[in-house]
């Protein structure tokens, strides 16, 4: 079976749905994996790290946000929308209006969504900073024992911090460096391929090559070896060291290029699906195709 890759468990069920659709055979083998994520930061005092740190002033924005929200009265299901709006409220508001023209396009004048437009790289900006500043006020809340809807106290007047940072910005590592690894284990799905039926790639749904590219020029190109070495020579017959050589070809893409597909590697695996699909027989150092293709 020809490895297509490890995925999720949606995306390989989706996969494998265009496969199946263009004719292919495919199996499904869930397995456990390790992801290892090492972080890098700097842990102390807000006073402290100030002098060590190459650079906290986005930290240090994030943490203004947090002390006044924090002045606020609120519940803690209240908190990260007014954090939000404190963050960015240009985008804020631009979002609240997003969400509801979609729920009701009447909802909004000609004129207010026109002013919505913005293109993608200022969303995925604002989505990155967000994220980024939750993640860190949450560390801070957590690091200092505060709880939303208390009273914080001085607990913000210096307080402990753990701020990322680039670990090839610190050489040598100040005292306050420090770098923590965590490893998650999760569920994959290996997709399997039989290899005689990629051949029928050529049938995979257009959307399938606009998604996985890499996944559909994979498929074909095996496909187009396997058809070539399923396709009977003139003699029917050929020594084992010639059928190597012939485990190669050579052709232009709709581009122009040229293509080299080279599978001299592993003839003998390809001999076998081959053979398993009743195509040839080996025998000793011959192979022998059963009938014309």
């Amino acid at each position: 079976m020809f490895n297509l890759g490890e995925y999720d468990e949606e995306e390989a069920k989706e996969i494998r749905t265009f496969l199946i659709d263009a004719g292919i055979r495919v199996e499904l083998k869930p397995s456990i994996v390790v992801m290892e994520e090492q972080t890098c930061s700097l842990h102390g005092r807000q006073s402290l790290l100030k002098d060590v740190a190459k650079d906290m002033s986005e930290y240090e924005g994030y943490l203004s946000v947090l002390k006044s929200v924090l002045s606020r009265s609120m519940t803690e299901e209240e908190f990260d929308e007014f954090f939000m709006e404190e963050l960015d409220p240009t985008m804020t508001e631009k979002r609240a209006k997003i969400m509801a023209l979609s729920e009701n396009p009447d909802s909004l004048s000609e004129a207010e969504k026109e002013s919505l437009e913005f293109n993608s790289t200022e969303w995925m900006g604002f989505l990155l900073k967000s994220g980024t500043a939750r993640i860190f006020v949450d560390s801070v809340l957590s690091l200092n024992d505060i709880k939303i809807g208390e009273p914080v106290g001085d607990k913000l007047d210096d307080p402990l911090l753990d701020v990322p940072v680039n670990s090839r910005d610190y050489d040598p590592k100040p005292e306050q460096f420090k770098t923590t690894i965590e490893f998650h284990l999760e569920k994959a799905v290996g997709i399997y391929a039989d290899e005689f039926t990629t051949p029928l790639s050529s049938e995979l749904d257009e959307e399938f090559s606009d998604l996985y590219p890499e996944e559909y020029q994979n498929l074909r190109v095996l496909g187009l070896l396997i058809e070539k070495l399923a396709t009977s020579p003139t003699s029917r017959k050929m020594d084992f060291g010639e059928f190597i050589e012939n485990c190669s070809m050579r052709l232009k893409d709709e581009d122009g290029d040229d293509l080299l597909i080279d599978g001299k590697e592993v003839a003998e695996e390809l001999a076998k699906v081959l053979e398993k699909s009743d195509v040839v027989k080996v025998k000793g150092d011959k192979v022998k195709w059963k009938s014309e293709r």
